[in-house]
């Protein structure tokens, strides 16, 4: 009876392999066999907008809020951090918008930066307060401004904050 499994674990790997041998390649595969320029084109054309990373940006907003509400400094300082990598991410890959995320780079994490720290909730929630500002600073020049940030976000999404 040992040979009844084994049978079939190599009727399966000898069908596996007979179907993948027939599959043919994809002959228009950029990927494969386009040039550098074409990949170049094709992998800007599919980078992430500045849409795409502001939804992440906003799940960190309410993240670093909440965390910060709950004394889980860490996990705050971590959004924190994120949140810079997501508007570095933004300077490289809409380079129209570069120089207004610089500015935010600059101006929207200073009094975030010097309150952490200080593991003091009634000093981050002014510091988030001028965060929130520079936000709406940048949405405002970048003919955003209809998108306005909640003073209080609604409760984060992240499985380490109490729902």
């Amino acid at each position: 009876m040992k040979t009844l499994p084994l049978l079939a674990i190599s009727l399966s790997l000898a069908a596996g392999n007979a179907l993948a041998s027939s599959a043919a390649p994809v002959a228009d595969d950029w990927r494969k066999g386009a040039s550098d320029d074409e990949k170049l084109a094709h992998l800007t054309e599919v980078m992430r907008g500045a849409s795409n990373l502001m939804i992440e940006m906003g799940e960190r907003y309410k993240n670093l809020y909440w965390a910060a509400k709950q004394g889980k400094w860490a996990f705050a300082e971590y959004q924190r951090e994120e949140m810079q990598d997501l508007v570095e991410t933004l300077t490289i890959t809409r380079p129209g918008r570069a120089a207004t995320a610089q500015v935010f780079l600059d101006e929207g994490f200073r009094a975030l930066d010097e309150a952490l720290p200080s593991k003091d909730w009634g000093r981050f929630n002014a510091a988030f307060e001028a965060m929130r500002g520079q936000c709406m600073t940048c949405h405002q020049a970048n003919d955003h401004a209809f998108i306005e940030l909640p003073a209080v976000p609604p409760m984060g999404t992240s499985p380490i904050l109490d729902h």
